[in-house]
C-alpha cells in the first residue's frame, strides 16, 4: 500500500487544554477520510512561564489530543509518540499574542494508507437493490452504525456503504441526498454531538456518510447532497424502548435525479 504524510496543527487558549471544536472536527474529518497506520503527536508552549510548568502543559496539550484520537477510532497502537517540547521549538519568535498563539499549539502527524478497496468488500451484504431506489423513494440505509451519540461510524457500517457505493458506480447518473434523523427529541430541534459539543447530530452523521462516499468510496461529491432532520421526522411517537429509538435514529437516502 501506498503512505502518505499528513499535519494537522491544533491552536490552545492561553493557558489551556481544550481542544478547540473546529479542530475537533477538522480531525475527526481526516480520521474519517483517511486509513491511519501511524500517529506521532508533539506538543508546544509560547514563552510566558517556567520551563517546567511549560513542558508540563504541552504534555497535557499533546495527551487531550491523543485522548480525542482514541475516542475517535485510532487504535491507540498506531499512536507511536506522544510527548511534549514545552517553549524549547517555537514556530515563530514570541512577539507578539499572535506569534504567542501561533506556538501554543500541538502538531499531528499522520502516517496514511490505501483505503479498505472493493475486493476486501465482496463479502458485504446487500442491504440496498437498484429497485428500491426510485426517484423520490426514502430508504433506510440498515446496518448503518454510529457511536453513542457520535457522529462516527463503526467499521459494522462499512459493508452497507459499500452496498450503497456500488449502486451508484453502476448508475453514474443517479443522485441522492443523504438524511440524518435522530431520535429522543423533545424541545430540542436536533441531538447532541458528544465529539464536537454541537447540538447538531443529525446534521453531522449525514456529513459523515458524505464524506465516506467521497473520500473513501470516490463518489463524485456533485451527486451527493446531505441534509440534517433532527428529530421533526420521526416514524413512531413512541420512543419509550430502545428498539423504537432505533426506527426513528437512523439515516436514509433519498433519490433525487436517476
Amino acid at each position: 500500500m501506498k503512505s502518505q504524510d499528513m499535519q494537522y496543527v491544533v491552536l490552545f487558549e492561553f493557558n489551556k487544554t481544550t481542544i478547540p471544536d473546529s479542530s475537533m472536527l477538522g480531525l475527526m474529518k481526516i480520521i474519517a477520510k483517511n486509513s491511519i497506520c501511524d500517529v506521532v503527536i508533539e506538543g508546544h508552549c509560547d514563552s510566558i512561564g517556567s520551563t517546567a510548568y511549560n513542558d508540563a502543559l504541552s504534555q497535557r496539550r499533546a495527551a487531550e489530543v491523543k485522548k480525542l484520537l482514541i475516542q475517535n477510532g485510532i487504535d491507540q497502537k498506531f499512536i507511536k509518540t506522544c510527548i511534549g517540547y514545552g517553549k524549547d521549538k517555537p514556530l515563530v519568535p514570541n512577539l507578539s499574542d499572535t506569534q504567542r498563539q501561533m506556538n501554543r499549539r500541538v502538531i499531528v502527524h499522520f502516517n496514511t494508507t490505501t483505503p479498505v478497496t472493493k475486493v476486501a468488500m465482496k463479502k458485504a451484504i446487500q442491504t440496498i437493490e437498484k429497485k428500491d431506489l426510485k426517484v423520490g423513494r426514502n430508504i433506510v440505509i440498515k446496518d448503518l452504525f454510529f457511536y453513542g451519540g457520535s457522529h462516527i461510524l463503526t467499521t459494522e457500517s462499512l459493508p452497507a456503504l459499500q452496498n450503497l457505493a456500488d449502486i451508484l458506480n453502476e448508475n453514474p447518473t443517479m443522485k441522492v441526498e443523504i438524511q440524518g434523523h435522530v431520535c429522543c427529541t423533545t424541545v430540542e430541534l436536533d441531538g447532541y454531538d458528544a465529539d464536537t459539543g454541537l447540538d447538531n447530530l443529525s446534521l453531522a452523521r449525514a456529513e459523515m456518510v458524505y464524506i465516506h462516499l467521497v473520500h473513501k468510496c470516490h463518489i463524485d461529491k456533485s451527486r451527493l447532497t446531505y441534509k440534517g432532520y433532527g428529530g421533526t421526522r420521526k416514524i413512531t411517537q413512541d420512543e419509550h424502548t430502545e428498539e423504537l429509538q432505533k426506527i426513528n435514529r437512523r439515516v436514509e437516502i433519498k433519490v433525487w435525479a436517476e
